[in-house]
């Protein structure tokens, strides 16, 4: 009878662990489907790392946001690429492109010193929310271009490196570089 209770022990084990696996590749219930634009040469699937051919908003590509393309038409610029250095490995990199004027955007956040990362309607409403209004132009001072900039994203002024490149509306280009 022990030996009947013992391999009804060890077969129920076995199938329990089986069933509790955490194996990733077995998923019945997906938590998220990701369908193929038509612009992209592959399928997009969860584990794919690229961010340049995907469509889905919680990336940095975003198409067709009519809330966004509402949003755009008060900046002055359409393309953004912030980078501030600080001590220690500590950085902040701003990056925003407008595509189109239909809603088509890339748009990214990455900040060391705040432990944080956000893109594409995320990155874009944080970018938007501290760029709205922002008067500078090519013949803006250096020095002027950069306090703003700092200031309007809450920076310290104790940065290693600070580098912008600025698209305005119309195509003309602005880059500011400067270590300290």
């Amino acid at each position: 009878m022990k030996r009947l209770y013992s391999s009804l022990l060890g077969v129920t084990l076995v199938f329990g662990l089986a069933a509790c696996s955490n194996d990733p590749s077995v998923d019945n219930n997906p938590k998220e489907q990701v369908v193929p634009t038509k612009t992209s040469k592959n399928a997009n699937t969860p584990d794919d790392k690229s961010i340049e051919n995907s469509g889905n908003k919680s990336v940095g590509n975003v198409g067709n946001d009519q809330e966004a393309a509402d949003r755009m038409k008060e900046l002055n610029f359409s393309k953004f690429d912030l980078e501030v250095q600080y001590d220690n490995d500590q950085d902040i990199d701003f990056e925003y492109e407008q595509r189109s004027d239909n809603g088509d955007y890339k748009a990214e956040l990455e900040d060391t010193i705040n432990d944080r990362k956000l893109k594409g309607v995320e990155a874009f409403s944080m970018i938007y929310t501290q760029l709205k209004g922002l008067d500078i132009n090519e013949n803006t001072p250096k020095e002027e271009v950069i306090q703003e900039f700092l200031k309007r994203f809450n920076l310290s002024e104790n940065y290693n490196s600070f580098e912008l490149e600025y698209t305005f509306k119309d195509g003309r280009k602005m880059e500011i570089k400067d270590n300290k």
